[in-house]
């Protein structure tokens, strides 16, 4: 509630827009220095020569996009939906019912486009590179860009979803079931477990490097809720992103290293997957399995509106 946050002093947003700014100047700096062109095309090559046959992996892809797709037209379909945000000039939590390109401002939603993006690429690289015409090397990098992205976000998203959000819902007077309609589903569960068979059936070659991505995706996300909440809409998706909170500027940039620190996770599981198939399948199986959640473990008496 609005009134468990506590703020900091007047000054605070601007120490937190000033945190963003250097951590996004570092960044900067570090993808200009660092020599990565040849880890680009490293990775990008392992992207359309998976150890599994060709045509089972172009399938899944092909599902795992369609699916991606369906959820975002099913999120226009299904009308109005449920928020419950941070008003910015209220400092107080009301729950909203968004409708249509209103519903593409919160964080899953952007997880959602981000495995969107990467299998829509890398089908089109992989449709390239089998007829013989060479993948763009600008096709190249978005497609690891965008698997990066989509894999930091769709397990740091599922997790929290299922551990700190759904709790939440649970104890609460709402009732839960708008958590589990299609197009959420997708981008709670499937996103990562769509990434989760990838990482399995394909083997990719990952960087630690590509990490730098995600705090990019992060540092944009926020930017972006700022704006919202400043300019557009008036109001944050989740309380703990109002930048004149007290730790702010702490909480803005743990955002961008933790979606960081799980696709680094990603990383040292491919590892694993490329020495021993079955070992990291069980791995990555275990990992999806503490992190996604299909239906309420509890039914609440109030009906959604």
């Amino acid at each position: 509630m609005a009134e468990d946050l506590v703020y900091g002093r007047e000054y605070i947003d601007k120490v937190t827009f000033v945190a963003i700014a250097v951590v996004g100047t570092l960044l900067a700096l570090a993808m200009s220095t660092w020599h990565v062109k040849a880890l680009w095309q490293e990775s990008a090559q392992s992207f359309v020569e998976p150890w599994a046959p060709l045509l089972p992996v172009m399938l899944w892809r092909i599902i795992a996009l369609g699916a991606g797709v369906w959820a975002v037209i099913s999120m226009f379909r299904v009308g109005p939906g449920n928020m419950e945000v941070l008003m910015h000039e209220e400092r107080t939590m009301v729950l909203l019912h968004p409708v249509n390109f209103e519903k593409f401002v919160t964080f899953s939603s952007w997880t959602l486009l981000s495995n969107i993006l990467y299998f829509a690429s890398v089908i089109t690289a992989t449709i390239l590179e089998t007829n013989g015409n060479g993948v763009p090397f600008w096709l190249q990098v978005f497609e690891i860009c965008m698997l990066s992205i989509a894999c930091g976000s769709a397990f740091l998203t599922a997790t929290i979803v299922r551990h700190v959000i759904l709790p939440a819902v649970f104890n609460s007077d709402r009732d839960s079931d708008f958590l589990f309609t299609y197009h959420e589903q997708v981008m709670h569960n499937f996103a990562a477990i769509f990434l989760a068979v990838e990482l399995v059936i394909v083997a990719p070659t990952l960087h630690p490097e590509f990490a730098l991505y995600c705090v990019g995706m992060g540092l944009v996300y926020v930017l972006f809720a700022y704006v919202f909440a400043y300019q557009g809409g008036g109001y944050y998706v989740y309380s703990f992103i109002d930048p004149r909170l007290r730790y702010a500027p702490i909480v803005m940039s743990g955002l961008a290293a933790a979606i960081a620190a799980f696709y680094l996770a990603i990383y040292v599981v491919s590892l694993v997957v490329q020495m021993n198939t079955l070992l990291g399948t069980l791995l990555i199986a275990a990992w999806v399995a503490m992190i996604v959640q299909f239906r309420p473990t509890q039914k609440t008496n109030q009906s959604s509106s």
